[in-house]
């Protein structure tokens, strides 16, 4: 496992943007040289310890339980599946509604009050998170 201590997130903002990369790069495994494809989710799970009091101890612990079960579809070689509960993550994260994950299979709460990913949201990073 490879990683730098630099990659772990300490903002909302940066943990969005480590789930955005991991999308792209997990499926073919093509990672920098500094972390690799384990690293990258053990930078994240850190990352979520390190905002657990921000986000709140349930949230923080349904998002580390999709980034593990995430994990396990790219392990199992179902990017399809690993990709849309990052997704999902993110979108937990933003507090928005999660949509990639196949409905049969996302066993997490939903809250129907949570607005709809918008076209702001996509432009809004939360650098300042």
């Amino acid at each position: 496992m490879r990683y730098r201590e630099g990659t772990i997130p300490r903002t909302v903002g940066q943990l969005r943007d480590r789930i955005g990369d991991t999308i792209l790069r997990a499926p073919r495994r093509q990672f920098p040289e500094t972390y690799d494809f384990d690293g990258t989710f053990f930078s994240m799970e850190r990352g979520l310890e390190n905002l657990r009091e921000r986000l709140g101890h349930a949230k923080a612990d349904q998002l580390r339980e999709m980034l593990s079960q995430a994990k396990a579809h790219y392990e199992d070689g179902d990017n399809r599946l690993g990709g849309g509960l990052l997704n999902d993550a993110e979108m937990v994260l933003i507090d928005r509604q999660p949509w990639a994950y196949p409905k049969e299979l996302y066993r997490w709460a939903k809250n129907p009050w949570l607005p709809e990913l918008s076209e702001a949201d996509l432009l809004d990073k939360g650098d300042d998170d």
